[in-house]
């Protein structure tokens, strides 16, 4: 028996460990994903592997994993996001923590932006192509459930502010969100999950 969703993932899709495992050698050879290989975007690389091993520990609302595990139906969850995006590191350990504690309700798969551009076309943000993006879907029929991203209302308001400020250097506008991302502890996302669950 075919599975819509299955049959029609896009590749290459990524399994957390998969993705992590490209992530470190990535790293190692000095590169990162996407046509652009710049000094920037690969140091960024680098530094998102703590991002990622922070966001891992970071403690899941216990609301939301036991409404996890109730969904009516099996979800697959595929997260557009790329290795040198910042919000992708600290937003993805978390969706791929939630996914295995939903008890085989939810499955994630990541796939990289610059490979996917129709995908990303048609699940912009106000008109940009903004990562991460999560795009949940009913596993069965492979019908869209919903969206959220790329990031929480807070943090989505702070960078608009952060960039708004030409006086700040990119690095000190990382800086800033870098702050607020562990200031809270992956619990914003998570509660506006909760609240696109019902």
């Amino acid at each position: 028996m075919s599975n819509p969703i299955s049959d029609s993932l896009p590749t290459p899709a990524y399994t957390y460990r998969e993705f992590r495992a490209l992530m470190a050698t990535l790293v190692a050879e000095h590169r990162t994903t996407g046509p652009e290989q710049t000094p920037g975007l690969i140091r960024y690389t680098d530094q998102n592997q703590t991002h990622l091993d922070n966001g891992q520990a970071r403690p899941l609302l216990p609301a939301l994993v036991e409404k996890l595990r109730q969904l009516p139906h099996p979800e697959r969850w595929l997260v557009l996001g790329e290795a040198w995006c910042g919000d992708t590191a600290h937003a993805l350990p978390i969706l791929a923590h939630l996914a295995d504690e939903s008890q085989g309700r939810v499955t994630l798969h990541v796939v990289l932006r610059s490979e996917h551009p129709e995908l990303m076309a048609t699940h912009q943000t106000d008109g940009k192509n903004s990562i991460p993006k999560l795009i949940r879907y009913d596993a069965a029929t492979g019908t869209e459930l919903s969206t959220w991203g790329p990031r929480p209302a807070a943090a989505q308001v702070l960078s608009h502010q952060l960039h708004s400020d030409k006086s700040l250097h990119v690095n000190q506008v990382i800086k800033g969100m870098n702050a607020w991302y562990e200031a809270d502890n992956g619990q914003a996302m998570q509660q506006e999950l909760l609240a696109l669950l019902g």
